[in-house]
């Protein structure tokens, strides 16, 4: 995206960025819409905890980047003069399950009971919404596998992306753990606002 205006002294914080502000910044400008998990963000970037963490709060005092309940994600007004850039290919990506959920699910209830979690050697990794559908994240502490849900309502979608074909039996393998968990969530009582 290529602004047509920019407010300058939005133009002088991207100026200003740090090498480590601008990664952050680029890498969430990518997906708009997500919300990624502190942890995710340093797993991905490979950004010490302290480093990133006071990157962030430059961003946020910039007003580049927003917390919210989910993660962090790039606010509107940096979107307003950010382009893209281009991440490295995410290497195979395979869809592990796809299932019909029951119609009286309550999808942002399944998500709140789901996000944050680590399931094995899974770790939280970030949430994102859009037409599509409400998306969840985890990944291996190396990242070389990643395992994302998309809810719709009545569906669910579990997709693996590995960092070689070779993974792809061991992703499958840790999208059932992952899908085992939320059908728990799915089949528990409804006090947790599962169902609708």
């Amino acid at each position: 995206m290529v602004p047509t205006s920019v407010d300058p002294s939005a133009r002088a914080s991207i100026d200003d960025l740090r090498d480590h502000d601008r990664e952050v910044l680029e890498f969430l400008s990518h997906d708009p819409d997500s919300h990624v998990a502190f942890q995710g963000l340093r797993r991905r970037l490979g950004i010490h905890p302290e480093q990133l963490s006071r990157a962030l709060h430059r961003l946020a005092d910039s007003e580049l980047v927003e917390r919210t309940d989910l993660g962090y994600r790039v606010s509107r007004r940096a979107l307003g003069f950010l382009s893209p850039v281009a991440l490295k290919p995410a290497g195979p990506t395979a869809t592990i399950l796809q299932t019909s959920l029951p119609a009286h699910i309550d999808l942002r209830g399944l998500v709140g009971a789901l996000r944050g979690t680590w399931i094995g050697p899974l770790r939280w990794y970030g949430f994102s919404e859009s037409d599509e559908g409400l998306r969840l994240g985890w990944a291996l502490e190396d990242d070389s596998i990643g395992i994302e849900i998309l809810v719709r309502p009545g569906q669910l979608t579990m997709t693996a992306k590995v960092d070689s074909p070779s993974r792809l039996d061991e992703a499958t393998r840790l999208g059932y753990e992952l899908f085992h968990h939320a059908s728990r969530e799915i089949s528990s009582n409804t006090d947790r606002g599962i169902s609708a």
